[in-house]
């Protein structure tokens, strides 16, 4: 529903004002085959708060539930109903009396002069997948039957081609059997109960000034505040997002289950063993500075804490695995490569888990809800973004053949990031696609060439040579604007500064080897040293130890980040923005009308689309995100361009207007 009016309170002044209420009922299926889950069934059995949310961080507490999927019944809501989205808008447009002096110089002539403000609330209406997405990731219109030993159903390796009833899915039933369970390699995902619909307040202010009776300039500010944008949870982690992105109870947990203290010890462990001439382990054999490890004996060896003092227990090949000892390097310690779902995980081989529980590990020693280790994913209200800027715009109508707009933007644009439970909020600069753009400059431009009957020249021609030199028009768009900006991500800057890097963040082309980098050679050929670690080696690095300036990981020696997310900030820079190199395109039109007879006219054009053969290649970080992506030389490569045209295009045209 929707009302508005308009009121010209003055000859030069009119107000403009409206309010819409939009109800937007909940998403519900028009057939039986979703399933859903209750916030009891989210939280799993770390059990759930009045508020909805979980209880975070508590191992050994139980007090909830296995999680169980629920038939989600033909028109069955999804949430409630959000009531109260009253959107008001309103505006006003001022032009000031002529004045004398200075002030009229500047204001021009009577009506020259407009001074423009308004203010809008604005409700967003989600997508269909947004709803979908949520209930496609339960079982019910989908089951898993994967073999894995994740899963737990893969039996006795190796599996061999002679066992045909292991090669197949496992038994499974054929019709969905309420209320259901899901695989535990799988994830659960709710929506909040009370889930608001998003929304955005707009506000500007500006002014105009005619020049002439034909073209005017006009400047404003513009502000954008977004609220209560959704987030859900998207593959057990909590990743960077605005709006739909990410948020996921299943966060592990390193420091109030001790882990991360056992971890640091393992690492001294391993140095100790190699001290003293034993093998690369870091079991607890009795060497001096060994101690003994609790939690990795649990789940290597099903041997509860009574017995973490006998090294006799500490046996078997996971002790010297070597993917085991990578996670314990000291120039890039990686606790959470324990403390994770991955197949290389604690958590992620049934095994272990079934060794910790044999050993008397809690269930949610790691994670809330360990019967389901995808993801204990809920869709509710906590992204924001904000965005200012200062437009101008320079135009002018069609006159005597010329007509364009043109504009230039300022502006910064930020959402709020959502890394972990520890670390719930924070604002951070739009480095998405296209994210933040500081500066744009667009322009449209038409003219018809002066040339024919009516036309400054050739204004007497006869219709045999109008034909000829009559009718050619011109026409160009443009599109120049700052690069795409790159989160470096959450590294150690050695030997260089911050506005180093935003300075060296440039194109740079190998002519010799056909390649595109960002940074100069030193540095890449450093980092690389920096993040091919060892925890095996004397200097803690796999070759030669990097020297000058380069990117570090971020966790070393003196400093383990316990939060879940890659970006968190404890021990580096969380987030280190550059700008990318400029984006400009340019299309241009030239087109020929020639008269047939009456309004009938045959029209010729050519259209160059990236006229100027300008590429705009799509730049690359370092990728922080992962412990080895940055001791690839091929992630330094710059392989893709951007934009409508990434070549020169020239299209050819022919049409009959009517």
């Amino acid at each position: 529903m929707y009302l508005a009016d308009a009121w010209r309170m003055t000859p030069n002044f009119t107000v403009n004002a409206g309010v819409r209420y939009d109800v937007q009922f909940p998403f519900y299926a028009l057939n039986s085959l979703y399933s859903y889950a209750t916030i009891d069934d989210l939280c799993g059995v770390s059990g759930a708060n009045s508020d909805h949310s979980c209880n975070l961080f508590k191992p050994g507490v139980m007090p909830g539930v296995h999680p169980t999927f629920k038939q989600f019944t033909k028109g069955q809501k999804a949430f409630n109903t959000d009531y109260n989205n009253v959107a008001p808008s309103v505006g006003a447009a001022w032009t000031p009396a002529q004045k004398n002096g200075l002030l009229g110089t500047l204001m021009g002539r009577e009506g020259d002069f407009v001074i423009r403000g308004g203010y809008t609330r604005s409700f967003s209406r989600p997508g269909l997948n947004d709803y979908t997405g949520v209930y496609n990731s339960n079982p019910g219109i989908r089951i898993i039957t994967t073999r894995n030993e994740g899963n737990g159903n893969l039996g006795t390796t190796p599996v061999l081609l002679r066992e045909s009833s292991r090669l197949g899915a496992p038994p499974f039933p054929q019709t969905p059997v309420y209320p259901m369970t899901d695989s535990v390699t799988e994830d659960v995902s709710v929506f909040d109960p009370n889930i608001k619909v998003p929304g955005a307040d707009t506000w500007s202010i500006g002014v105009q000034r005619g020049i002439g009776k034909d073209m005017a300039v006009e400047v404003r500010y513009v502000g954008t505040r977004g609220w209560e944008q959704w987030r859900t949870g998207n593959g057990g982690n909590n990743n960077n997002a605005n709006g739909i992105g990410s948020l996921n109870y299943n966060e592990f947990n390193l420091f109030e289950n001790g882990f991360i203290n056992e971890f640091r010890q393992a690492q001294k462990n391993l140095a100790a063993n190699i001290a003293a001439g034993g093998p690369a382990s870091f079991a607890y054999t009795g060497a001096a500075g060994t101690a003994p490890l609790p939690t990795f004996l649990a789940f290597f060896n099903g041997q509860p804490s009574s017995q973490a003092g006998n090294t006799a227990a500490y046996s078997g090949a996971n002790w010297t695995n070597s993917t085991f000892l990578g996670f314990l390097a000291a120039r890039n310690p990686n606790p959470f490569g324990f403390a994770s779902a991955n197949t290389t995980g604690l958590m992620g081989s049934a095994t272990l888990r079934a060794n910790a529980a044999a050993a008397g590990v809690p269930a949610n020693f790691f994670v809330v809800n360990p019967d389901l280790l995808g993801g204990a994913n809920i869709t509710t209200n906590t992204g924001k973004s904000k965005y200012d800027a200062l437009q101008v715009e320079f135009r002018r109508r069609y006159a005597q053949g010329l007509q364009f707009q043109t504009s230039y933007v300022f502006g910064h644009a930020y959402i709020t990031d959502w890394e972990s439970w520890r670390r719930p909020q924070f604002w951070m600069r739009d480095a998405g696609d296209p994210g933040d753009v500081t500066h744009g400059f667009k322009a449209n431009v038409v003219y018809d060439l002066p040339f024919g009957q009516g036309r400054r020249f050739g204004g007497g021609a006869n219709p045999v040579v109008n034909r000829v030199i009559g009718g050619w028009q011109v026409g160009l768009a443009s599109r120049v604007q700052t690069g795409r900006l790159i989160d470096m991500g959450n590294v150690r800057l050695v030997g260089m500064t911050a506005k180093d890097v935003s300075n060296m963040f440039k194109l740079r082309f190998d002519n010799a080897g056909r390649k595109v980098w960002m940074l100069p050679q030193d540095v890449i050929d450093n980092t690389i040293l920096a993040f091919s670690v060892s925890a095996t080696t004397a200097s803690g690095y796999a070759g030669a130890s990097p020297a000058g300036r380069y990117f570090a990981p971020a966790n070393g020696p003196d400093c383990i980040e316990v939060d879940n997310g890659a970006d968190y900030g404890d021990c580096a820079s969380r987030s280190l923005v550059v700008t990318g190199p400029m984006f400009q395109q340019h299309d241009i039109r030239i087109s020929k009308r020639t008269k047939l007879v009456g309004h009938t006219d045959f029209e010729v054009a050519a259209e160059l689309l990236n006229a100027f053969n300008h590429p705009n290649f799509v730049p690359v970080g370092i990728g922080s995100g992962t412990a080895t992506f940055g001791s690839n030389i091929a992630n330094y490569e710059v392989t893709t361009l951007t934009g409508t045209n990434t070549s020169r295009v020239v299209q050819l045209v022919a049409r009959i207007n009517w």
